[in-house]
């Protein structure tokens, strides 16, 4: 048995994978986030995915698991597919599960939810798989149903063969590859053809309206402005504020006094996503901004016009507190 896969995270930085591949390596699983956030991209996700494309590698993903729902792991799914952001992959989307924490719904709720994240990404063109250590997957995960469905990665260290049939084995975290600096997870393949392995061209769902807005945030994408859309929206409002203007806001979906106080006035010309989560909340509320993207256009500018006046705003077109605060209550 050969080690021919490694994978990466944020934790392996300036990866040279013309040397990763010159020394046997052919394939690398790559972290693409964790959580239910979009911001929650892995930190080194582009550079990896670029780079080992460019080197010719194989490349799949994961996505490590803090979910402790059915619900919460759907939202995992939307972020990860908003973060693979219809990228083609040679291997599938694993969903990570391996948080201690996360041990104690049991078996069935833990099963279920590695369905429901799998299932997900498979409706967007990708086919799944599970990651999990060889305790889970005879502990927390129902194992033969999970292997009928979709791939299966296991981590399992110190030992000469894997102790269940495995797609993938991840054999040891301290491994020695050219090309990474320090230790590195290596994987043996088992299945030459990938079984559940992605298609050779990803189909992107082209949505439009409330839908794109959620697809944009990360939510689930189902065409209701509901409370989780309206928090997104306000969370990406908030972050972009820290982000942009340095305003240490928490960002936690409440449209409050500090949000307020922090708001920065948008008008005809401008350009980015706090002018994208305008456009976002007025999509929302039924306005007609004739686009979704992050241009503050004739459409953005009469739909902003058209809300103030049906509000009793002062209908000028310029997007500041007042506005803002009406259309995130």
């Amino acid at each position: 048995m050969k080690v021919t896969a490694v994978d990466v995270s944020f934790c392996q930085t300036n990866v040279d994978y013309n040397k990763v591949k010159a020394d046997g390596i052919d394939t690398v699983i790559i972290r693409a986030g964790f959580g239910r956030e979009t911001y929650q991209k892995d930190a080194q996700f582009e550079e990896h995915y670029r780079k080992a494309k460019a080197a010719g590698l194989k490349v799949g993903v994961y996505w490590f698991s803090y979910a402790y729902s059915v619900a919460e792991a759907k939202k995992e799914a939307s972020a990860c597919l908003y973060c693979l952001n219809g990228r083609k992959l040679d291997l599938p989307v694993f969903y990570d599960l391996e948080l201690g924490s996360q041990t104690k719904l049991g078996k069935d709720t833990l099963t279920a939810m590695a369905v429901a994240f799998c299932e997900c990404v498979k409706v967007h063109g990708y086919s799944a798989g599970v990651y999990a250590s060889a305790s889970w997957f005879t502990n927390y995960l129902n194992y033969e149903k999970l292997k009928k469905q979709y791939a299966i990665w296991l981590a399992q260290w110190k030992t000469g063969s894997p102790c269940r049939t495995c797609d993938i084995w991840q054999n040891s975290d301290s491994g020695k590859v050219n090309g990474i600096n320090g230790s590195v997870d290596t994987d043996i393949v088992f299945n030459a053809n990938y079984k559940g392995s992605s298609a050779t061209t990803i189909t992107t769902p082209k949505y439009s309206g409330i839908k794109a807005v959620q697809a944009w945030v990360g939510t689930t994408v189902d065409g209701i402005y509901g409370p989780d859309t309206k928090k997104k929206l306000i969370m990406k409002l908030q972050e972009e504020l820290n982000r942009q203007f340095g305003m240490n806001l928490v960002v936690d979906g409440i449209y409050g006094v500090g949000t307020h106080n922090a708001i920065v006035v948008l008008s005809y010309g401008c350009r980015g996503n706090l002018t994208k989560v305008l456009q976002g909340l007025l999509i929302c509320k039924g306005y007609d901004t004739n686009g979704f993207d992050g241009i503050y256009g004739v459409g953005t500018n009469s739909a902003v016009k058209s809300y103030q006046r049906t509000h009793c705003l002062n209908d000028d077109g310029i997007a500041g507190g007042n506005t803002f605060r009406s259309l995130c209550a």
